[in-house]
């Protein structure tokens, strides 16, 4: 009898043994799942070869004609060469000119020695010089170029790595820093894995991964952020309109940036695109209530009271060519739903064109990076890049 007892001891141990070895081994099966699932997400979204690219839309000659476009647009040249030529506006003109612009002005860069100076270290160096820190550096996440260092580096994150998107720069286009050759990926890579929703300018970031990722899956930061272009969208909605850098427009052009590449490959929800043109049709209705009789807008653009008492340095001409300029360029790349009424854009095609013809060329140089914004804007809507537009009547 106690021999049958003993049996059946044995018995229910062994069957709690197994029961809790089954147990133990799910919960170690389940955890290599997810291990698996948490790896896969902090793998980097694949990259295109080429980026994606945002062509114009529309072709309005009375915005401007092709006489007034000509004009302004030689004005507006990147008459850059020699030592040490800021940097914003060398990567303000490559993506103003495009890779493709070439010039008669021997003063002039052409697309491919703007791109030169930015991406490979010795010519960089051939134009600011020895002592000069490098533009590109590598940092633990790889590499990037200085940002906010003075006249020899980038003017905000991520900013020249979004111009070389939307001027088309290959993936895999080679790259020379200090420390020797890699390619544009690593640029990319960079930004993806530093890129944090809280950081303090993230509209190039959100340019760079629209143009460049081959997938709309989330990502995860190293901050341990998922990440998605609908989350990217809704972050750059919450702020105030004419929050960020030049009142707010680029927070504007990346949303139509969103747009546009959506309509060559999903990467938005529905619902996500959705919000995005309701936000932007709230936005167009606000600038048609504040344009002013001339045909341009201030700083104030949103319709709040005036405040230049953080306002150093631009003169009133310079920020009402900053606001109109920028908000014509996100406009001319725009879908139809989201635009103003003719009469609108059309008045601050004119006020622009007259405002630029009279400035002279110190005002030129001194204001060239938003210039740059204005004069691709009145290309795009006579439905060409600025470097397809035919200059020769005017250099000769």
């Amino acid at each position: 009898m106690r021999e049958k007892i003993s049996f059946r001891k044995k018995l229910r141990v062994a069957g709690f043994l197994c029961f809790h070895i089954l147990l133990v081994s799910a919960a170690i099966g389940w955890g290599a799942v997810r291990y698996q699932e948490w790896q896969k997400q902090k793998q980097l979204p694949a990259l295109r070869l080429n980026p994606l690219k945002v062509v114009p839309l529309y072709n309005r000659p009375k915005i401007v004609s092709d006489e007034d476009l000509v004009q302004v647009l030689h004005k507006l040249r990147p008459q850059f060469r020699g030592k040490e030529p800021r940097i914003n506006h060398v990567d303000h003109a490559l993506r103003f000119w495009g890779i493709e612009s070439v010039f008669e002005d021997p003063k002039c860069l052409s697309g491919i020695e703007m791109r030169d100076i930015l991406l490979d270290h010795r010519r960089f160096f051939q134009v600011w010089g020895t002592d000069t820190k490098p533009l590109l550096v590598h940092n633990q996440y790889g590499v990037k170029p200085l940002v906010q260092q003075g006249l020899s580096t980038s003017s905000h994150e991520d900013h020249t790595l979004a111009t070389l998107a939307e001027v088309g720069t290959p993936a895999d286009f080679p790259v020379v820093t200090s420390k020797g050759e890699t390619t544009l990926s690593e640029m990319i890579q960079e930004t993806l894995r530093s890129f944090s929703l809280n950081q303090k300018e993230y509209e190039w970031s959100t340019l760079v991964f629209a143009l460049y990722l081959n997938s709309a899956r989330d990502w995860m930061t190293t901050e341990g952020q998922y990440v998605n272009f609908d989350l990217i969208a809704d972050r750059i909605m919450r702020q105030q309109p004419t929050k960020g850098v030049c009142y707010g427009n680029h927070r504007l052009h990346a949303l139509v940036m969103l747009l546009r590449v959506n309509e060559q490959t999903p990467i938005l929800t529905k619902e996500g695109r959705e919000r995005i043109i309701q936000y932007l049709k709230n936005i167009t209705s606000l600038l048609v209530k504040t344009q002013s009789d001339e045909g341009f807008w201030d700083k104030n653009w949103d319709g709040t009271k005036l405040d230049l008492s953080s306002e150093k340095l631009f003169t009133p001409r310079a920020r009402r060519v900053l606001a109109t300029g920028h908000a014509l360029e996100w406009w001319s790349l725009a879908p139809e739903e989201v635009l103003p009424p003719d009469e609108t854009i059309e008045k601050a095609g004119h006020w622009l064109v007259s405002t630029i013809k009279k400035m002279p060329a110190s005002e030129i140089k001194s204001s060239y990076t938003f210039l740059s914004h204005a004069g691709r804007a009145l290309a795009l809507w006579r439905g060409k890049f600025p470097y397809q537009v035919d200059l020769s009547s005017e250099e000769n």
